[in-house]
């Protein structure tokens, strides 16, 4: 078994048990105690988990993607940077879109006037109406996360074609971005399929976190916008697939 499969084996089996002892890997893997401690550096390494107590557990940033809510205030100093960043992106761009994401709200807190922009999400057009020209997209309202979801933001959206769109990431995996719920990746999607510039931004928290409901493939977005280098894996992937990284402070 090559590595690659062997870290695969590994990592889909402590999603299921959280921690896993060198024996256990060993076991599970058919190799050796100085394989098994290779692969465990190797995936401490990358991001996926961390070496203790004679083994390897799941990583915390691993946990299930929070309510908005709940990441208002998370890495807040973060965002604010990648926001700022994104602001190139924008340029002589017009008619843009602003998905939910505690990110893009920072964005929106900064957007130039000339822009005419659309979203979804209350918290957002609150922001961009008091900087430029807003429309906010209707339909039925979630009030967990605060953003229109269902049939008629589709059709609306349909309507409608992106210059840029700026999306978030609850979760980054190796073959694209997902969500903890299905209407909003259905909403993504659309998006997506309307815009000319798919610009998707996040901070590394998201690496590998738990989503259900994949949004888009790395083919369908052009730039990502993230603070740290993806590990290797998933880098690879991400370039393989045409879709640019942009690292902020690189």
């Amino acid at each position: 078994m090559y590595q690659k499969e062997r870290i695969h084996l590994i990592y889909s089996t402590l999603k299921m048990k959280q921690f896993l002892s060198s024996q256990e890997i060993m076991s599970l893997c058919n190799t050796s105690r100085d394989t098994a401690r290779r692969d465990m550096i190797l995936m401490e390494e990358e991001g996926y988990a961390s070496r203790n107590r004679g083994g390897i557990a799941l990583n915390q940033k691993d946990k299930m993607i929070l309510d908005y809510k709940e990441r208002q205030n998370e890495n807040i100093s973060i965002k604010k940077k990648l926001a700022k960043h994104a602001l190139s992106y924008i340029n002589l761009q017009k008619v843009i879109f602003f998905d939910v994401s505690t990110t893009i709200y920072e964005l929106c807190n900064i957007v130039p006037s000339h822009i005419e922009a659309y979203t979804n999400a209350i918290r957002n057009i609150e922001a961009l109406g008091q900087r430029c020209h807003a429309h906010m997209i209707g339909g039925t309202f979630h009030p967990k996360n605060a953003y229109m979801y269902g049939s008629e933001t589709i059709h609306e959206i349909e309507q409608i074609s992106f210059d840029i769109a700026f999306l978030g990431a609850a979760s980054v995996k190796d073959d694209g971005i997902y969500f903890s719920e299905q209407e909003d990746a259905l909403v993504k999607k659309k998006v997506a399929k309307r815009s000319n510039s798919v610009c998707v931004i996040f901070d590394d928290s998201k690496y590998q976190k738990k989503g259900a409901f994949k949004a888009l493939d790395f083919s369908e977005i052009h730039f990502l916008i993230t603070n740290k280098k993806p590990p290797k894996n998933l880098i690879n992937q991400i370039r393989e697939a045409g879709c640019i990284v942009d690292i902020i402070g690189e």
